[in-house]
């Protein structure tokens, strides 16, 4: 499962490889940036968007807890409610 982040094209720009650095109270996980194995992603001249892996912290997460997301020299905290994770969490593993 991946999690895109996009900007605006032309305020943003995303260096990749960055990873994307998640904490919920004292947990902390650093997402793998995955942008580059997009094609479509990889090509894009305005690197306004990036792609992070959410699986290895969707495998950690037991509970529906709220989480703080930062990606360096974009965004410093990103809060993402506690009824968000649940959906995340209860997307199916692989494509249909």
């Amino acid at each position: 499962m991946r999690l895109r982040v996009v900007g605006f094209p032309g305020k943003v720009r995303l260096d990749h490889p960055t990873a994307l650095r998640v904490r919920s109270g004292e947990h902390r996980w650093e997402l793998a940036d995955v942008t580059l194995v997009n094609p479509r992603l990889a090509t894009d001249g305005r690197a306004a968007a990036a792609e992070f892996d959410l699986a290895p912290l969707l495998a950690d997460l037991s509970r529906n807890r709220p989480l703080r997301l930062q990606l360096p020299g974009v965004f410093t905290e990103l809060p993402v409610p506690p009824f968000v994770v649940q959906e995340w969490r209860e997307l199916p593993d692989s494509p249909l």
